[in-house]
Parts: C-alpha cells; sequence; structure tokens
C-alpha cells in the first residue's frame, strides 16, 4: 500500500503552486478531506489572488451551481436519480458553441433542493467570486420558491444578473424575488405574469428584458429604471409610446436610456407615435455615432428625435416575424 503525500512538508509556495494548477471539481474534493486543508484552501484562494470565477446558481429540474472561467466552467448537478451520481463516475464534458468547455458533475440528492442548497454553501464558502448571477426558474418548485429565495439572499443577498422563467402566473413568487433579491445589473423576466402585476421599484439595471410585458402600464413603464430595455408583449397603445418619447425629448423621463426596443400593437396607426417633431434620415445615409457609454455604432437612415439637452435617439419600426417593433437607438451629438 502507497504511503499518502505529506503535502503539508513542502514549502507553502509549492502547496500554494499545487492547488493552483487543481481545477474546481479537485479543489472542493481536496477540502474535504481535512479541516487543515480546508482552511489553508480558503485563505489561499481568498487572500493570494483575485477570483477569475463568476458564481451562477440555477434552479431548474436538477439544480444546478455552476463555476464559471472564462473559457471552462464546472457545474455541480444535483439529481435525484442514483445511477448519474458523480461518485460513481457520472460526469459530463460539453462544448458551449464549440468554444466555451462545460464539465458537469452529477451528485445525488434525496431531496435536490436541500441538496443543491448544501452545494451552494459549499462552493460559496470555499471560493470567492467576481459576480454571482442566478437563473430562478418559478414553476420547478413551486412550493419551495419562498426558500429558495431566502436561502439565496442568505448567500448574496446581491447579485449581477438574474434571469426569471415561469408560465404559471404566479406573481407573488417574482414579486417577492425583486423585494429581496438586489439585482445590480441585468435583469431577464421571461415569465406570464397576471395582467394585474406591480414591478417592484428596483435599482438601476443596464439591461432590462421583459418578455411578455402584458403587465407593463404607462405608469410602470416611466419609472422602470434601466439604460437599456427590451420589451415584447406590452399592452401599450401607439398613444402612449407617443407621449413617452415626447415626456423624454423633455427629459422627464429615462435620461440614462441608451437603447429601447419594444413592439407596436397597431402598425396600421403608426404615424400616431411619430406624431412629435421628427426627421427622416436619407436611408442611405451611413452615420457613425458615440453611445453614451463610449462604445461607437453604426447607423443607416432611421428617424431621429432631439433631447432639449442635445442628445438624439434615431427611431426604427421594422417587423420582426410577426410584430412590429420600434427601436430606438441613443447617442450623443459630436
Amino acid at each position: 500500500m502507497e504511503k499518502p503525500f505529506p503535502l503539508f512538508r513542502l514549502p507553502r509556495l509549492a502547496i500554494e503552486e499545487v492547488i493552483s494548477t487543481m481545477t474546481p471539481f479537485e479543489i472542493i474534493n481536496f477540502s474535504m478531506t481535512s479541516l487543515k486543508i480546508k482552511c489553508f484552501i480558503k485563505c489561499f484562494l481568498r487572500t493570494s489572488r483575485n477570483s477569475q470565477y463568476v458564481l451562477q446558481m440555477h434552479t431548474n429540474e436538477d439544480p444546478a451551481v455552476s463555476i464559471k472561467g472564462s473559457e471552462t466552467t464546472y457545474e455541480f448537478t444535483v439529481t435525484s436519480d442514483k445511477t448519474k451520481d458523480g461518485m460513481s463516475g457520472m460526469r459530463e464534458f460539453k462544448y458551449f458553441m464549440e468554444i466555451k468547455k462545460i464539465y458537469t458533475l452529477w451528485m445525488y440528492s434525496e431531496n435536490v433542493i436541500d441538496g443543491w442548497m448544501k452545494m451552494v454553501k459549499i462552493v460559496k464558502e470555499i471560493f470567492k467570486f467576481k459576480k454571482h448571477y442566478a437563473i430562478f426558474i418559478i414553476d420547478t418548485f413551486p412550493t419551495r420558491n419562498k426558500a429558495i429565495v431566502d436561502f439565496m439572499k442568505s448567500q448574496t443577498p446581491s447579485i449581477d444578473g438574474c434571469e426569471i422563467y415561469g408560465n404559471a402566473e404566479t406573481d407573488q413568487d417574482v414579486e417577492y424575488f425583486l423585494i429581496n433579491i438586489n439585482v445590480t445589473n441585468c435583469l431577464e423576466m421571461i415569465s406570464r405574469l397576471s395582467d394585474h402585476f406591480k414591478f417592484p421599484q428596483v435599482n438601476f439595471l443596464d439591461t432590462c428584458t421583459l418578455d411578455p410585458a402584458n403587465w407593463l402600464t404607462f405608469d410602470q413603464l416611466l419609472y422602470l429604471k434601466g439604460a437599456r430595455l427590451l420589451i415584447n408583449g406590452s399592452l401599450l397603445t401607439n398613444q402612449e409610446l407617443n407621449q413617452f418619447l415626447i415626456l423624454w425629448m423633455t427629459s422627464q423621463c429615462h435620461q440614462n436610456l441608451s437603447f429601447l426596443r419594444i413592439n407596436i400593437t397597431d402598425p396600421e396607426s403608426i404615424d400616431i407615435i411619430l406624431d412629435l417633431p421628427h426627421k427622416v434620415m436619407n436611408p442611405n445615409l451611413e452615420r457613425i455615432v458615440t453611445l453614451p457609454n463610449n462604445n461607437t455604432a453604426l447607423l443607416y437612415g432611421g428617424i431621429d428625435i432631439k433631447r432639449n439637452d442635445g442628445m438624439t435617439g434615431t427611431i426604427y419600426c421594422d417587423w420582426r416575424e410577426e410584430e412590429m417593433e420600434l427601436t430606438m437607438v441613443i447617442f450623443r451629438n459630436e
């Protein structure tokens, strides 16, 4: 029988070099061997270098926690199927879009949500993450949604981005999530909600995607905070879209808006939307414009409207599949 390798007899730099070559799977398995090793790894990962990983929590049927690097993702997926347990050798490898590598380790738990919570705690305890994301699927564990939100809040009350999916019109679960979890950057709600849903006040978002937005009233649109708004399935009338653009032009709303895409409910009366000062640009005119974030964009034609502080919004009304959409790109005049 071979003797175990006396790792802690090596110089500290040598030990750190060994750890730095390990994958997240190996680091977690190694940290579980003793309390001394666990403490050493935690100290090393939290103090010796900046985090290179992003954490993603996913509550699908087989809930997962992913440790995402720039090119490789290590995913712990919890299952109630004993035949998939990683301790028995059930691991998967795949490419995402032929670029990103994804390694999946399946872990058995009789209660998958409890097992998932345990795994999230382990990962959070050992690693330090530069960003946190969540994919919250409200239909999968409807009786546990509140507990899932409470758990996420206990682990990371502020997350950089979130995707919320569901078809059950569970307004309360979505509201509870948005009230309790502080989303700071990107929010994507692909959720079927009732017409009476009230969007809770949130921090300013870089990107906010709503589909369907059947619940979005004119007043809620005015208070929606985001640089990029992508809205589909709203019931807003052409008169309301016209009023929104007029308020934007007079700097009474959405002064930090940089991009808007929203469906048009009545394409036959599109002139109502443009019943405001505007200029139709030559469709062959090519313009390189500077966006609010200092990036540049290439625009052709469009319809220009001016804000009272000099900002310009170029509007396009085009068909996208069976629906007409209004797109507005906002830029600074040089």
